[in-house]
């Protein structure tokens, strides 16, 4: 009983002193918290910033306004008047005559005597002067002032021989008066300067004067293509191949009459003088002053070293241009296929094949054509006779377009996969059996649209050529 009773005593004890702790807790909360509270206060206080009134105190002044000296108007620009890149100076000839005056001279005249004795006309004659062959004779008698006439004897020339008398022996029918005309000594130059081949007219200069100086100077009248005047020689490339050609022809030259059948026809059909030069090398320093290079193969591939490359490079740049045929009209034919890795080689990135459209003047430089012409590819002749074992059989394979390469926006390199040479060579050959012989008159006039267009087109060396004998006849 008294153990229960302490032990009630000692929870009532407990009890108590939990709820003095509890007390006192929630008082020091209190405090605490009133005390951050201050704090929080106290701080917003302290930081925040009173509102002032600022007073700003502006000075004005009155100025005079004064008109600017130079007053700038922007305005918008006025086209009148069209431009072009470049203009065809006209120059004007003009003609002034010479007017040639003539005036009479007076001639002292000396009156004979019938009275004198022989002493008096011996001393007369002796004092008058003989006359001169040149406009009339120096007249003059004894007593008298002598002076130039034409006293008589001819018209306008002859000699005096005697001062003589009205129409007579001494004054013949010039009546004693000269005619001797007044020229002027100063000689004014009233032709009208210019320059280029207007000039060179003038002067009685065509290409003839230039032959032994350039490899071609030909002119092209702007209002007729088909009259084109000049001379040109005319060079094929000589190239080295792996093998002979069926023919027994070496590769460059796999087509012998194919240049001379182009050259004859040109000359029979222009007025152009083309002289067949011969061929030349890519290493040869001849090269940088050919204007137009002539290329063709059959089957064997070009084999070059590189600086044949480099000089071809050079000579294109410079304005060079050629001509490549293949005259086995395959694109995937071994002659074709090195030719492109020549051009590659040589002009790098610059080397790109362009299909040449149906508006571009090379088909329209002297005849007119809506596309490349038929070639070896259309026709599908056999390349030698049928049965030999050596003869080359190409896939029928047709190619209604050529290739160029430009350089700067001029056609440098045209590239045919059509076999033009082979019908320039060839056609007229074709035996009855295989269909012949053909007409190749359509070939041989686009072969001379190719002359025309390289010899005429601008930037190419002849271009360079008639700029520069332009400039050497020019009249300021």
């Amino acid at each position: 009983m008294t153990e229960a009773v302490v032990s009630m005593g000692s929870r009532l004890q407990l009890g108590q002193w939990k709820k003095t702790y509890q007390k006192f807790f929630a008082l020091a909360f209190l405090i605490a918290a009133g005390i951050h509270v201050i704090a929080t206060l106290s701080w917003h206080v302290a930081t925040t910033e009173r509102v002032r009134d600022v007073g700003v105190q502006v000075e004005t002044e009155g100025y005079d306004l004064v008109e600017p000296p130079v007053r700038f108007e922007l305005r918008a620009p006025r086209l009148a008047k069209s431009f072009s890149v470049s203009k065809t100076p006209t120059y004007a000839q003009t003609f002034t005559p010479r007017e040639i005056k003539f005036t009479p001279t007076e001639v002292t005249r000396v009156q004979q005597t019938t009275t004198a004795d022989a002493s008096t006309r011996a001393a007369g004659r002796g004092s008058r002067t003989e006359g001169s062959i040149f406009y009339g004779a120096l007249t003059g008698g004894a007593g008298a002032e002598a002076s130039w006439g034409i006293p008589g004897g001819a018209v306008a020339f002859g000699r005096s021989l005697t001062s003589g008398g009205r129409l007579g022996w001494g004054e013949g029918q010039t009546g004693g008066t000269d005619f001797q005309p007044e020229i002027a000594e100063d000689v004014e130059n009233v032709r009208a300067g210019g320059t280029g081949l207007q000039t060179m007219r003038d002067d009685l200069v065509d290409y003839t004067n230039f032959s032994d100086r350039f490899e071609g100077f030909i002119v092209q009248d702007k209002k007729n293509k088909k009259k084109i005047t000049g001379n040109l020689n005319f060079y094929q490339m000589r190239w080295r191949s792996n093998k002979s050609e069926p023919n027994g022809e070496d590769g460059w030259n796999v087509y012998a009459r194919a240049l001379p059948a182009l050259v004859d026809y040109a000359m029979d059909s222009t007025e152009i003088h083309i002289n067949l030069a011969g061929n030349v090398r890519l290493d040869d320093q001849a090269l940088m002053t050919i204007p137009i290079l002539v290329m063709m193969g059959m089957t064997g591939s070009v084999q070059y070293t590189p600086q044949e490359a480099k000089n071809l490079a050079k000579w294109l740049r410079q304005g060079g241009f050629l001509f490549i045929d293949d005259g086995f009209a395959q694109i995937t034919g071994a002659f074709n296929k090195s030719a492109r890795q020549l051009l590659k080689d040589a002009l790098g990135y610059d080397a790109e094949f362009e299909r040449i459209p149906p508006g571009h003047s090379l088909y329209h430089s002297w005849e007119d054509f809506a596309g490349p012409p038929p070639g070896l590819d259309n026709t599908n002749v056999a390349l030698g006779p049928s049965g030999q074992a050596n003869t080359p059989v190409r896939f029928n394979e047709r190619y209604p377009y050529l290739e160029g390469i430009f350089l700067n926006g001029r056609l440098a390199v045209l590239f045919s996969s059509k076999g033009y040479t082979h019908a320039w060579s060839e056609w007229r050959f074709v035996p009855t059996s295989q269909g012949g012989p053909l007409d190749n008159a359509r070939q041989l006039h686009f072969g001379i649209n190719i002359i025309v267009y390289a010899s005429t087109a601008k930037g190419g060396l002849l271009d360079q050529i008639r700029a520069k004998v332009a400039s050497e006849y020019q009249r300021k």
